[in-house]
């Protein structure tokens, strides 16, 4: 049998005791006849044991507060030959648990932030335009709201836009809308043919005012369209 890291003969006691815990390795026979080397093994297995309650402890109190939350047990000393490697692990689980608090505090500050942002913007803009005004108020005053695939981009000269015929393939206002539409927009490099293109044109309106180029624009448009749309069938347009 080889010699152990101290000299001795027999299992590694100062690693195979912890790892073996730590990946739930079976026991040799040399190591189940060591006497020595089980109590290691039945010592590491109980400072495992510990950490692992702590550990879900502290799972428990990231999930949410609790009502009577009571300190957690100080660990009893125990003269393990691989202890600095269990504070090692309940270091890294304690930085681990100080980031996943810190990035929470962030994505909450972010989030408040953002919609303040939002708030600010659509204050300033008056609630005018599509994307501030966006709700059901927006879609009642609108005569085309539609998206699909740009087949034709014709440039209107010294106009600053250009007319696209749209292959409809999602109608929202008008439910029922012809298969192709043609929209004058604001001229954009991005509109080309096999383009895919959102857009939303007011009454009375000859451009469109509301315009989303690509799946990553047109995702979010969509969704607050699908969601405001029934409620703009008994909205009232200004005007009309």
């Amino acid at each position: 049998m080889p010699a152990g890291h101290d000299g001795r003969d027999g299992p590694d006691e100062d690693v195979d005791a912890l790892f073996a815990v730590l990946m739930e390795e079976p026991l040799t026979d040399a190591q189940r006849a060591d006497p020595a080397f089980l109590a290691e093994h039945r010592a590491a297995a109980a400072d495992v044991a510990l950490l692992r309650a702590q550990l879900g402890a502290l799972g428990d109190a990231l999930a949410g507060p609790r009502p009577a939350p009571r300190p957690a047990p100080r660990p009893a000393r125990r003269r393990h030959p691989r202890v600095r490697s269990l504070g090692l692990v309940g270091a890294l689980a304690a930085a681990f648990a100080c980031a996943v608090l810190g990035i929470g505090r962030l994505g909450t500050h972010g989030t408040d932030d953002k919609a303040a942002g939002s708030a600010a913007d659509s204050a300033a803009a008056g609630g005018s335009g599509a994307k501030s005004a966006a709700g059901p108020g927006y879609l009642a005053c609108a005569r085309l709201v539609a998206e699909g695939t740009v087949t034709v981009v014709r440039r209107l000269p010294d106009t600053g836009t250009e007319r696209v015929t749209l292959r409809v393939t999602r109608a929202y206002k008008p439910a029922r809308t012809a298969g192709e539409v043609d929209v004058v927009v604001a001229s954009d490099a991005r509109i080309r043919v096999g383009s895919r293109l959102l857009v939303g044109v007011a009454r009375g309106a000859s451009t469109a005012d509301l315009s989303a180029v690509g799946e990553a624009e047109i995702a979010p448009e969509r969704a607050w369209i699908v969601r405001d749309l029934p409620g703009s069938r008994t909205a009232s347009c200004p005007g009309t």
